[in-house]
Parts: C-alpha cells; sequence; structure tokens
C-alpha cells in the first residue's frame, strides 16, 4: 500500500473480487505461515522477501504458490520455485525492469 504498485494491486483485488491479505507484522515466518492457511496462489512481494534465504521446511508453506510478482528485481528464490515469477518496477510499474531475471517457461 506504501507504493503505487502496492495500491494498485489492493484496488485491482477489491475490484475482481479477489481476496487479499495483507500481513499485520513484518515478521516474515508468520507472514509465510500465513499462506496456507489463506490457500493464497497469487504473491505480491518486494524483492527483499523474494530472495530471502528461509530455514528449511519453509518452502513447503509456498508450494502452492503458483504466480509471483516481485517489486523490484527478482533474483533467486528458496521459497517459490513452483512459480511463474514476473518483476515489475514498483514505483514506475515499468514491466521491463529486471526483465533479464524472469525465467520463462
Amino acid at each position: 500500500m506504501e507504493s503505487p504498485l502496492g495500491f494498485a494491486t489492493f484496488l485491482a483485488c477489491s475490484s475482481n473480487l479477489k481476496k487479499i491479505y495483507i500481513p499485520g507484522t513484518y515478521n516474515l515466518s508468520n507472514m509465510l505461515k500465513q499462506i496456507p492457511i489463506q490457500k493464497s496462489t497469487w504473491l505480491v512481494c518486494d524483492e527483499d522477501v523474494f530472495s530471502v534465504k528461509a530455514p528449511e521446511g519453509y518452502s513447503d508453506l509456498t508450494k502452492d504458490v503458483k504466480h509471483v510478482l516481485v517489486a523490484g528485481r527478482a533474483s533467486s528464490t528458496d521459497l517459490f520455485k513452483n512459480a511463474t515469477v514476473k518483476s515489475i518496477d514498483p514505483i514506475s510499474l515499468d514491466w521491463n525492469f529486471g526483465i533479464q531475471n524472469v525465467l520463462v517457461i
């Protein structure tokens, strides 16, 4: 919600009647534990969350996430191995931002 991307994501989900989970904490462990509870298949996160080196077992919590939109550069990830990943500049909303880091299968 603090950037144009966050606000646009919120508006898009709301207008399309999609459930949106906005964590009330910055505790990454608590956020990741909510993903299976929320039954989230879509995730919008920043590059720090995307590339974090999480402890063993946390990748099991994110196995059902199928699509990730990264606000920033999408580098390597241990958490979202099963997801299709796109990156976007969080301020300008430029889709070509960091495109060299996007793997398209």
